[in-house]
């Protein structure tokens, strides 16, 4: 979809549930939950809420039950896109990062169930639904990029006295603990889950450095950035090596249950591995410093 025709049927859907017997807002109502939603601290993640935006949805779960704040929020990811579309915080964004953006407010307008389960204000599916609608988090191909965030300094007290200097070298070669941009998986963003959609994602960063120049570069967290990944499922190898070619830090953060339920759900071969003492998932963790993200950016333009 183009803009004009993404925010039209943005506003067609808005409309819609707004026009429905027993809405539980107006219009006014809708904008101002945007509006307050829209209020956060340079360094709040997405999942910080203003009180007042919170009061809100607290308001109308109290007083219409749960299915009517499910239609509200939708309405709200709606409103959001049609506000976004109109603003200069879309208009300034880089040309690669706008049309990724716009592709996802094209797909978030498709979808029209106002009673689904993650139309929650504690989901986090909602939470990310909200932040692409309202550019508070931006879509980079198969992820999405959150410019508020930090590394925790508890990381310096994992594993063994080396993996602490290298996490202490990591930091100090990056520049400190924050801020950064964290890269964050989203499940209506898996069909485009691919090498060549990964390589996107950090080209993307490199290019949101021009809008956010007092980041110090990007990290993720993940089972898959575990060097073992290489040898237990090979298709999923360009995680880890796209990264780390262009000079990404990769960090030991921890292995037991979480690791092992994450790496192990989706893969019956891993699973297997697993119970057979052959693979033992760890948690690593990509820090990116800037500079090199540029560079290898410039080198692989795509």
């Amino acid at each position: 979809m183009e803009s004009i025709e993404t925010s039209q049927a943005a506003a067609a859907l808005r409309d819609g549930l707004l026009a429905q017997p027993g809405f539980p807002a107006d219009l006014a109502l809708l904008d101002r939950f945007v509006r307050e939603a829209s209020v956060y601290g340079p360094l709040d993640d997405y999942k910080i809420f203003s009180p007042a935006s919170r009061d809100i949805v607290a308001r109308l779960r109290g007083e219409h039950g749960e299915a009517a704040t499910r239609r509200f929020l939708r309405a709200a990811i709606a409103h959001g896109v049609v506000a976004s579309l109109a603003n200069q915080r879309y208009a300034g964004l880089p040309p690669r990062v706008k049309s990724q953006q716009l592709r996802q407010f094209g797909r978030m307008v498709l979808d029209t169930d106002p009673e689904a389960d993650w139309l929650s204000f504690d989901s986090d599916l909602f939470r990310k639904e909200f932040g692409l609608a309202i550019v508070r988090l931006y879509a980079g191909g198969a992820r999405l990029i959150d410019p508020r965030c930090g590394i925790q300094r508890s990381l310096l007290m994992r594993g063994s006295p080396r993996d602490w200097l290298r996490c202490a070298y990591t930091m100090g070669m990056a520049g400190g603990f924050r801020p950064y941009f964290q890269t964050h998986i989203h499940t209506f963003m898996l069909d485009g889950f691919t090498a060549e959609a990964t390589a996107e994602l950090y080209r993307c960063c490199a290019d949101l450095y021009t809008l956010h120049p007092e980041a110090l570069g990007s990290f993720a967290a993940s089972w898959f950035y575990d060097p073992a990944v290489a040898r237990v499922s090979p298709h999923l190898a360009y995680l880890r090596e796209i990264p780390e070619s262009g000079g990404a830090h990769m960090l030991l953060i921890s292995s037991g249950p979480d690791a092992v339920g994450n790496a192990v759900s989706k893969s019956a071969t891993r699973r297997r591995l697993y119970e057979a003492g052959e693979y033992e998932p760890k948690i690593y963790m990509i820090v990116w410093p800037k500079e090199k993200q540029k560079a290898w950016a410039r080198a692989n333009p795509g």
